[in-house]
């Protein structure tokens, strides 16, 4: 029970400080309209903690995994008892609403992309180029390399990580390549053919990759650093790659290329944040980054009930040049949302199978001891 307590604190944590950065996002987008703000809330559910501000009531509230801040005036329930007023969020023109809905995800991106900078500047773990064991019939063993090589170079170009030896060989296209490596201080070298096999993507696609038949040290890691500039740019290129990756995925879903069991879910979310916090301070800044990014992607989807639904409405209104019916857009926003959770289940059922929740549970010494304790009476 201990150990389940402490692994949900980070997850609490995490998606706290991203929920957090993403209506502070809608709360500054709306000061900076001149909308006024009723309520500002970190969590759903029944209150925690309430502080009344000048115009806004700050709370705090009891399930943690989501927030919310309320414009004054931003349906038409708010105002079929009295006129609109010029702080009310129906008041302002398209180009503001969609700042103010645009903003929250534009802050995860924000804060993903400075995280990134902080965790290639300070240095992240990567795997280095040890060689941690060998497949048979490949020309790898019938090179003589041994478990616990250093590849230092590779076609005349140097080494030191898994990722650049991997990039060098597979860039050949199975082209003979000269290797030098290092075994007990000593420096040899080996020339060989690597063999080009059919492997299978993430999303299901079939390419051809050159292999030499090694795989990577579980315990040999190197801390890669750069200067800020470098991070800078390293955080830029690594932000569209993952935001280029992901809208792939979703289209590959969207498609039924990609399996819906492929997505996380809270639980897997609360289960990998958990586990990652255990290796370090600097892999739970990453997996916070990476999850802040994702944030921005999902709530950007035009799916109604999300803020790419809201910003879909928008455009209709701008082509139409008058809004879509107030009870048109809250029926759809319901029916997605219901749709939403539809889906949430069936990704926390994926994520419960997948991590084999039920008979981890089962198991537990917390149930074991509940048991004994029934048994007894």
């Amino acid at each position: 029970m201990l150990n389940w307590m402490l692994g949900i604190i980070p997850t609490i944590v995490v998606l706290g400080i991203l929920v957090l950065v993403h209506e502070w996002g809608h709360f500054i987008a709306c000061r900076l309209s001149g909308v006024r703000v009723e309520k500002f809330s970190i969590g759903f559910g029944p209150a925690i903690f309430t502080w009344k501000g000048k115009e806004t009531d700050y709370i705090l509230s009891l399930i943690p995994f989501g927030g919310y801040v309320k414009p004054a005036g931003d349906s038409a329930e708010d105002l079929k008892e009295r006129s609109i007023k010029p702080d009310d969020y129906l008041a302002q023109g398209v180009v503001k609403r969609f700042f103010i809905i645009f903003s929250g995800a534009f802050m995860n991106y924000v804060l993903g992309f400075l995280l990134f900078i902080v965790v290639f500047f300070v240095g992240h773990p990567v795997v280095s180029s040890v060689i941690g064991g060998l497949v048979d019939g490949y020309p790898a063993q019938e090179a003589h390399l041994e478990v616990g090589d250093r590849v230092v170079e590779v076609k005349g170009k140097p080494v030191k990580t898994w990722v650049e030896l991997t990039d060098i060989i597979q860039e050949g296209e199975g082209e003979k390549l000269d290797l030098a490596f290092e075994r007990a201080g000593k420096r040899y070298t080996a020339s060989l053919t690597p063999t080009v096999d059919e492997a299978t993507t993430i999303f299901g696609e079939t390419k051809c990759v050159a292999r030499i038949g090694i795989y990577p040290s579980q315990d040999a890691y190197l801390i890669e650093r750069f200067g800020f500039f470098e991070s800078v740019g390293k955080a830029s290129s690594t932000l569209l790659d993952f935001t280029a990756t992901t809208y792939k995925a979703i289209f590959y879903l969207v498609t039924g290329k990609l399996s819906l069991r492929n997505l996380t879910g809270p639980v897997g979310i609360m289960a990998m944040t958990s586990r990652t916090a255990r290796l370090g301070i600097i892999y739970l800044t990453q997996l916070t980054a990476i999850l802040s990014i994702s944030l921005a992607i999902f709530n950007l989807l035009p799916f109604p009930a999300l803020d790419g639904g809201h910003i879909l409405f928008l455009a209709v209104e701008a082509l139409r040049k008058k809004p879509i019916r107030f009870e048109t857009q809250e029926r759809v926003t319901q029916a997605g949302f219901v749709l939403l959770i539809v889906l949430m289940v069936v990704v926390m059922y994926n994520d419960i199978v997948r991590l084999d929740l039920v008979n981890k549970v089962k198991n537990s010494s917390f149930v074991t001891k509940v048991q004994g304790l029934l048994n007894k009476g």
